[in-house]
């Protein structure tokens, strides 16, 4: 699997970023115009707030029309992937710019999340200017209406210690539901990446690589010329099981704008989510 590794300030980045999008549905971006010393507080503040009771706080309503969306969500109520038994092993917090949080973690939060969000709409801009025109009529030319930062969800997720059941992994298998995934090199492995054939391909990143990952949003309103790959996390190698904190950023349209024939943004995330929550 030819994942490419593209750095932003290369002139040929764009089409680069593109076609390894196009092949195998993730690219490593290098040199991403993101505070990396914002992130690396991030990390540890949302390590000490994991590991502390004050995440009780903020736990979601899951009986709320939103649900999961905003807020703190424990590990015995995760979310299980489709067709799995078993719970993911993680915990995690959303938030969103109109979402509460913890007032002491929310500056480092927003201006992480707006400066992915500008990342992200530069990356979409990319997909719509080097993909054929045919592929990309639901794809308006001013890309900045088409994504929205109130849909647009940014995830801490903790992956804790391992002590885990028999068949239970801190990710099961997956695509993601958004249009683009941009996510922050981990201080741990565990990503991995499922090929055409079926093969599990470790991804090998360096520290303030972004890994770029398209979503089935973006595979639908393409008609399917980028594939939303299966990916997973799983469980650390002896020596280090350790606590894994991890920083996605999930890219998403409004939910009136129009994926396909069969859906807009809104259905189709509600169809998913539900599948998720069985």
């Amino acid at each position: 699997m030819n994942v490419q590794s593209v750095d932003c300030r290369d002139q040929d980045a764009g089409p680069r970023f593109v076609s390894s999008l196009r092949e195998t549905g993730f690219a490593i971006v290098k040199s991403a115009p993101i505070p990396w010393e914002v992130l690396d507080r991030i990390y540890v503040d949302w390590l000490e707030f994991f590991l502390s009771d004050a995440k009780y706080e903020f736990e979601c309503d899951p009986s709320t029309p939103e649900g999961t969306q905003r807020g703190y969500v424990p590990m015995e109520v995760s979310e299980t992937a489709v067709g799995e038994e078993l719970r993911d092993l993680k915990e995690f917090f959303h938030f969103r710019p109109d979402g509460d949080a913890p007032r002491e973690l929310v500056e480092d939060l927003e201006t992480y999340r707006k400066s992915a969000f500008d990342f992200g709409q530069m990356l979409m801009g990319w997909v719509k200017q080097n993909t054929p025109r045919a592929s990309t009529t639901r794809l308006p030319d001013a890309i900045e209406t088409f994504v929205s930062p109130q849909q647009s969800l940014l995830r801490v997720l903790h992956y804790p210690p391992i002590d885990a059941p028999s068949g239970a992994v801190r990710a099961a298998a997956h695509e993601d539901i958004n249009l683009l995934t941009l996510l922050p090199a981990s201080q741990q492995r565990g990503l991995e990446v499922q090929t055409i054939r079926g093969d599990w391909v470790a991804v090998s990143i360096e520290p303030q690589d972004m890994v770029v990952n398209t979503g089935d949003m973006l595979q639908e309103a393409t008609d399917r010329f980028f594939p939303s790959t299966t990916h997973r996390v799983v469980n650390p190698p002896d020596g280090e099981n350790v606590s894994r904190i991890s920083i996605p950023y999930f890219l998403a349209p409004s939910p009136d704008k129009v994926l396909s024939s069969r859906y807009t943004a809104g259905t189709y995330l509600a169809e998913r989510i539900d599948e998720i929550n069985r």
